[in-house]
């Protein structure tokens, strides 16, 4: 008798052992069929050009089913796939803007001329409109130029008036005022002179000291601008239009030959993010 019940026991046993496995068979092939799914919906997805969307569902594939060895492969093949899309999007929308700035600045540049005397160092492109009185300190107003880096700068130029001037602002009464950064008195960048009775100041103020005066000017251009000279005291004048369009034409001019040297270099490195995909292609090749 009790031998009897040990077999039915056994006998019990083994067949729940059977079901667990017939369970558990059946529970693995439905994760394979919902994976399986979620794979061609990726692909999908990479056929339609969506390729972050694709990325981040191969990336919960990648997490959920770390188990699926093959499922795997063809996840990192298609992840590559995607990112190989990007890049080539990237590229596209990169010479769109590598195009639209060389046509711009073609146009730009001919409101400029190229000034550069024996005793100079460095030159400097200056606004046609105003180069015939470039360097000229015998006046009282600011100079916008750029510099041979591609870089926005001011020259601030006080006669007649001694107020010993370390700054410059510009003010519009409907949108604010901004200053340049202090440039303290060094008979360098910052010098002062009399002659014949009369005081002359002048300032060359660099392009992280004044570029926030070519943004405002470019923000507000079609405003009236007062510009102040701040120092021990402070002298206004108003700002001539053809000194508000030559600083607004300079500052975009010297945004768009640097933006424009930015993408040309971001091109290179693009170049080189696409041969890697493209490398990384081949190596995940796997039959799917």
């Amino acid at each position: 008798m009790f031998k009897e019940v040990l077999i039915k026991l056994s006998v019990i046993k083994v067949a729940f052992v059977i079901c667990v496995m017939l369970a558990a068979s059946s529970c693995s092939d439905a994760n394979k069929n919902v994976a399986e799914s979620l794979f061609v919906q990726a692909r999908d997805l990479y056929d339609n050009q969506r390729y972050e969307e694709s990325i981040k569902m191969l990336d919960s594939l990648k997490n959920n089913y770390k188990d699926n060895i093959d499922l795997l492969k063809k996840v990192l093949h298609l992840r590559v796939l995607n990112q190989e899309g990007l890049v080539k999007k990237e590229i596209t929308t990169n010479d769109s803007l590598i195009s639209e700035l060389e046509l711009e600045n073609q146009e730009l540049s001919k409101e400029f001329k190229y000034i550069k005397h024996k005793d100079m160092v460095e030159g400097y492109y200056i606004h046609k409109n105003i180069a015939d009185k470039a360097g000229d300190d015998n006046r009282t107003t600011i100079e916008p130029r750029i510099d041979e880096s591609d870089l926005f700068y001011v020259v601030s130029y006080l006669k007649g008036i001694n107020v010993k001037h370390t700054s410059v602002s510009l003010v519009v009464p409907s949108a604010g005022e901004v200053t340049t950064s202090t440039v303290p008195y060094d008979k360098s960048r910052n010098y002062r002179y009399n002659s014949d009775g009369v005081s002359y100041e002048s300032i060359t103020f660099t392009n992280q000291e004044c570029d926030t005066l070519g943004q405002f000017v470019v923000e507000n251009v079609k405003s009236n601008f007062k510009l102040i000279f701040k120092g021990t005291k402070q002298h206004s004048v108003n700002l001539e239009p053809i000194i508000v369009k030559a600083i607004a034409q300079t500052y975009r001019y010297a945004i768009n030959k640097k933006s424009g040297k930015s993408a040309i270099k971001k091109r290179m490195f693009l170049e080189q993010k696409l041969q890697l995909a493209q490398k990384q292609i081949e190596q995940t090749k796997t039959i799917e």
